[in-house]
C-alpha cells in the first residue's frame, strides 16, 4: 500500500429547482454527459447498435417509470434539454443497470454502523463502487435543492439520476446489484437508477421502504438504508419478492450476493462472483474488531482492505478475469456518510492511494 497519496477531487454539480430545472441545470453544467453517451455506445458495440437497443427496451421501461415518478421522467427531460441530447439517451443511460446485467460483472461493498458500535453513536454508512475504469472519469458528485423535499448529496455517473448518497432528512441509500437468473434477460419495469433517485427524497425509512415495495417489475438488487434517526434497514430485492435484513451488533454489511435464504437458490454470485462473499464477511469482521469505536477514520481503514487480491474490498483491474470488460473492473470512488452532520468523504479512487476529501451538503 502506497504511502502516497492521489489529491483528485470529483466534480460538484450543484443544481435546484423544479425537477425540470434541476434536470436542465444538470444537463447544462455537465459536459461530461456526452462523453458518458459515447462510452456507454461503445461499450454496447456503437451508436448505430444502440438505435436498436432503445427501440426495443425503452418502450419496456418508460411506461412504468412514468407511473411511478412522473416528475422524474421531467428531470430526465429537462437534462436532455441542458445536455442538448436526446430524451432517448437520458433515459438509456438510466436503464443500464437493467440491460447490462450479463456482461458487467461489477461489485460494490457497502456498510452501516450505529449507536453503540460508532465512537459517537451517530450514523456512518457507505460503499465502494466498482465498476469498468474508463468510467471513473465520468463520475460527478451531485448536490440538489429541490423546490420541494430534502437537498440531496449523491455520487453518480453523468446523465443518471442517482446512485449512493444522502439527504437533509437524514436518509442514507446505498446499492448493491444482485444477479438472479431472472436478472439474464431484460423484463420492463421501474429502473434501478429511477428508484435510487426516489428513494433519496425519502423523508424516512419507512417511506423509503414503501417506495421499493411499490416498484413493479423492479430487478434483482440491495438497497442498504440508514437513518440518522439510528435505524438500518436493509431490503433484497427479486423482480416480485423482497426480504428485509437488520444489523448485528448495531453493523450491517452487504455485497454482491444474496443473504436471504429463499432467493439463494437462483443466485448466480456463486460463478459471477464469487469474491461477494469475502468482501461482506471481511468488512464485517473488520467493524467488528473496531466495535465502540468505529469512526470515519477507522472506516478509511478497512476499506483499504486487499484480501482476496485484486477482487478484494479496495478492488483493482484483474487481468485474469474471464471476460475482456471484467478485466477493467475496479473501484472508481469510495464514499463513507455521516447525514447527521450532512457530510461525506469521497475518495475519487482506490482508497488505497487515493486520499479522502470532506464535502459538505
Amino acid at each position: 500500500m502506497s504511502d502516497i497519496k492521489n489529491k483528485g477531487k470529483i466534480k460538484i454539480v450543484d443544481v435546484g429547482g423544479s425537477h425540470y430545472e434541476m434536470g436542465f441545470q444538470y444537463g447544462k453544467t455537465c459536459p461530461e454527459i456526452s462523453g458518458m453517451l459515447d462510452l456507454t455506445y461503445r461499450i454496447y458495440g456503437g451508436k448505430d447498435e444502440i438505435q436498436s437497443i432503445v427501440e426495443k427496451y425503452i418502450p419496456m421501461y418508460l411506461p412504468y417509470t412514468e407511473k411511478y415518478a412522473p416528475e422524474i421522467v421531467e428531470e430526465m427531460r429537462g437534462m436532455a434539454d441542458g445536455a442538448n441530447v436526446n430524451l432517448q439517451d437520458i433515459i438509456f443511460l438510466n436503464i443500464t443497470y437493467e440491460i447490462s446485467v450479463p456482461f458487467v460483472m461489477n461489485g460494490c461493498t457497502a456498510f452501516a454502523a450505529v449507536g453503540e458500535a460508532t465512537t459517537n453513536g451517530e450514523l456512518i454508512a457507505g460503499q465502494h463502487f466498482d465498476h469498468v475504469e474508463p468510467w471513473r472519469e465520468f463520475m460527478i458528485l451531485l448536490r440538489m435543492k429541490p423546490a420541494d423535499g430534502p437537498d440531496i448529496m449523491a455520487v453518480t455517473a453523468a446523465g443518471c439520476l442517482g446512485l449512493v448518497g444522502f439527504n437533509s432528512a437524514g436518509v442514507s441509500v446505498n446499492l448493491n446489484l444482485l444477479r438472479n437468473k431472472d436478472s439474464l434477460k431484460p423484463a420492463g419495469g421501474v429502473p434501478t437508477h429511477v428508484m435510487l433517485r426516489k428513494l433519496l427524497m425519502s423523508e424516512n425509512l419507512g417511506e423509503a421502504i414503501t417506495l421499493i415495495a411499490s416498484a413493479e417489475g423492479r430487478s434483482a438488487k440491495n438497497y442498504l438504508l440508514a437513518s440518522s434517526q439510528g435505524d438500518i434497514i436493509d431490503v433484497e430485492t427479486t423482480r416480485d419478492d423482497l426480504e428485509i435484513l437488520y444489523p448485528e451488533k448495531e453493523i450491517l454489511t452487504h455485497a454482491n450476493c444474496f443473504e436471504t435464504d429463499r432467493f439463494k437458490s437462483t443466485d448466480l454470485a456463486p460463478l459471477l462472483v464469487p469474491d461477494s462473499y469475502i468482501r461482506s464477511h471481511t468488512l464485517f469482521r473488520l467493524m467488528e474488531r473496531h466495535y465502540g469505536q468505529i469512526s470515519v477514520d477507522t472506516m478509511k481503514q478497512c476499506l483499504q482492505n486487499h484480501n482476496n487480491y485484486p477482487n478484494s474490498i479496495c478492488r483493482h483491474p484483474n487481468p485474469k478475469a474471464p471476460l475482456p470488460i471484467s478485466r477493467m473492473m475496479k473501484t472508481l470512488y469510495s464514499i463513507i456518510s455521516c447525514p447527521k452532520e450532512q457530510k461525506a468523504y469521497i475518495a475519487y479512487g482506490n482508497p488505497c492511494d487515493t486520499e479522502y476529501f470532506e464535502y459538505i451538503l
